[in-house]
């Protein structure tokens, strides 16, 4: 290594046992080292009463990576309210046009017991302005918690009857079984499936009991799987199967996780009861029906059953296809079947409006009827007498948009502000890949021999340098000998060093012997250089 960017300074003797302490940093220079915009340093809050940590001074008050314990959450929700990662928390709950009840709401944002670890901000929130936040270097929690509980639905598998694999999907997991439109005339069971092809997950809907002479139209699937809209779980293939122990139909189509039928969403008490979601409803339906329409196609079996509904209030139609590919055409004119679409949203409207009895009307000699009670609107009133009176000729995408007026207005501000808060999180993210990347090179050359099998290789030149500031990142200790595992000192280092700074930093050997004072600069260097000499370049990760 080159003398004049690093000095090799002869620690004094010590009668006590090594500790492996670092030294006490270099001070910080004057002026403000330039990062890039991608690598801001880490800036923690100020905090009283922890104890001390050896290494950069701005980072010794940097608050812990310490386990959530359930006595401290409502205390740390209320000192974080004025905060502004607790402003994005609170978009989490208005993606949607409305919020869930209270019933579900609280079921969406209780505990994982396995997962129990977040930044905790420190007791005292005040500040420097050029200070930032704990929670400006993370992904929101309730946003994380989501994804999360999103991510493990979708790679888990329940025990069942159902075959390993089935055409080129395997590790099925049923989700539910519902009677489609008309009611009892088909029975279609969802199963989750892992695709052999791309590792993707997938919703196959299957048909059992086909009759042996019973000819499904499978071309039709080619059609379908030209619509493309965020209310269709998108179409991709159908195919017949005796996997199952029968002659059974199987529609693939987008699996979404946490989604399951307004049918069993209702009877779970898990759809809102407001005119705010019921608009929502009527505007994805139409948005989801104006596409099908377009592509010259109907439902023809669009009803409660049938409609996916999420925890965050999105519809999708769940059954593109399948009355194509069974030839259960209710009519043979398509524009008939396109009406009988848009009357079906006014009958999923009255299957959600009869949940309560003040939106039944008794009248003596007749069966009850549903209309909107006297907490709905009169423009509400109006688009439900107009998608379920018999007398109105023809039912148009354009009326129901002219009925709805400013809600339009206001879902698509729900779908930007949802934008908004989730590219806001991604930015906060857009850095993890780079500390990855860094982590995995130097894993790569610590600890290991060479192709030739020198086992000093990583002890010796350049690499040792490399060691040396791994012990620095992670192998800390304070004064008394117990290990610091400080986050703020881990992710602030580690953008410095990403980002190639030229502040300096001491370096220990482990028997206290030595010191080296570096730059984050000259560090990068040594790790590059090291990692090119393990991968070819035609295979080095840049």
């Amino acid at each position: 290594m080159a003398d004049n960017v690093r000095e090799e300074l002869k620690a004094p003797p010590r009668s006590s046992t090594p500790t492996n302490k670092p030294c006490s940093p270099v001070p910080r220079l004057q002026t403000p080292v330039k990062l890039r915009a991608s690598s801001p340093a880490f800036q923690p809050l100020p905090s009283k009463g922890r104890p001390a940590v050896a290494g950069n001074s701005q980072l010794r008050d940097a608050p812990a990576f310490t386990p959530r314990k359930r006595q401290q959450q409502q205390q740390q929700r209320q000192e974080a309210a004025t905060s502004p990662t607790m402003q994005t928390s609170k978009m989490i709950s208005d993606l949607s046009l409305v919020a869930i009840d209270s019933k579900v709401a609280t079921s969406t944002t209780q505990d994982d017991s396995g997962d129990d670890y977040f930044m905790k901000l420190p007791q005292n929130n005040s500040q420097t302005p050029h200070m930032q936040p704990v929670g400006y270097f993370a992904i929101d929690e309730n946003l994380r918690r989501a994804l999360a509980r999103e991510m493990h639905t979708t790679y888990s598998v329940d025990d069942s009857e159902l075959p390993f694999q089935v055409h080129n999907y395997y590790s099925l997991s049923p989700l539910e079984t519902v009677e489609a439109y008309p009611p009892g005339s088909v029975k279609q069971q969802a199963i989750k499936a892992q695709s052999i092809s791309d590792g993707r997950h997938y919703t196959l809907n299957r048909i059992a009991g086909l009759q042996s002479g019973q000819k499904p139209e499978l071309g039709v699937i080619d059609q379908w799987r030209q619509v493309q809209n965020p209310n269709v779980a998108h179409v991709y293939e159908a195919f017949i199967t005796h996997a199952f122990g029968d002659n059974s139909l199987v529609v693939v189509h987008d699996y979404k996780p946490l989604a399951a039928s307004l049918v069993s969403k209702i009877a779970k008490n898990q759809v809102p009861a407001s005119e705010g979601f019921l608009w929502s409803i009527v505007l994805q339906l139409t948005s989801a029906l104006s596409a099908i329409h377009a592509a010259g196609l109907a439902v023809h079996m669009l009803d409660a059953a049938t409609v996916l509904l999420s925890p965050t209030n999105r519809v999708y139609i769940g059954s593109g296809g399948l009355a194509d590919v069974l030839s259960m055409h209710i009519s043979p004119s398509i524009e008939v079947s396109q009406q009988s679409d848009l009357r079906s949203v006014g009958q999923i409207l009255r299957v959600l409006l009869n949940r309560n009895p003040e939106n039944v009307v008794a009248v003596q000699g007749q069966p009850p009827m549903v209309m909107p009670g006297l907490a709905y609107s009169a423009e509400f009133k109006e688009l439900f007498r107009y998608l379920n009176h018999h007398v109105t000729p023809v039912i148009t995408v354009e009326d129901i948009l002219r009925l709805a007026g400013s809600r339009v207005l206001a879902e698509l501000d729900a779908a930007r502000r949802e934008t908004d808060l989730l590219l806001d999180n991604l930015r906060l993210e857009m850095a993890n890949g780079r500390l990855v990347r860094l982590l995995c090179k130097m894993n790569f050359i610590t600890e290991r021999e060479d192709s030739a099998g020198d086992s000093k290789w990583s002890e010796t030149g350049d690499r040792y340098l490399v060691k040396l500031f791994r012990d620095y990142v992670f192998h800390m200790v304070d004064e008394s000998g117990r290990p610091v595992a400080n986050m703020a000192h881990v992710v602030g280092n580690l953008n410095r060093l990403d980002a190639g700074s030229p502040e300096k930093v001491m370096l220990m050997s482990r028997d206290e012997k030595s010191c080296l004072v570096v730059s984050y600069s000259e560090v990068k260097r040594c790790i590059e250089g090291a990692y090119q000499e393990l991968v070819p370049p035609a295979q080095a990760w840049k």
